[in-house]
């Protein structure tokens, strides 16, 4: 018998006007939806990237909003997503998902 290894996969992102911001994802045949965001995906997303660069690596403000204003929000963003989607592309990870 051939195993076949299972991957999670970005299947839809959904913001809704409220701003939850809802993932569905794919492993095998199997699709879950994962809530990641109450406030928008940006705001959730510029949080934790304000965090990072100012306090870890020692950014000025005027740096960060130069970078968050030409290109690092999007940037961020698809990190942030792919990380999550990452996360989850393992079995003990994609069980803990209860939507």
């Amino acid at each position: 018998m051939i195993e076949t290894k299972l991957h999670t996969e970005l299947v839809s992102l959904l913001e809704t006007r409220i701003g939850e911001v809802i993932l569905a994802l794919k492993r095998g045949e199997e699709v879950k939806q994962l809530l990641i965001g109450e406030t928008g995906l940006a705001g959730v997303v510029y949080e934790s990237s304000y965090d990072y660069y100012i306090f870890d690596k020692k950014w000025t403000e005027e740096q960060f909003d130069d970078y968050w204003e030409n290109g690092g929000e999007e940037k961020e963003i698809d990190n942030y997503i792919d990380g999550t989607v990452e996360y989850y592309d393992d079995w003990s990870t994609w069980e803990e998902i209860n939507w």
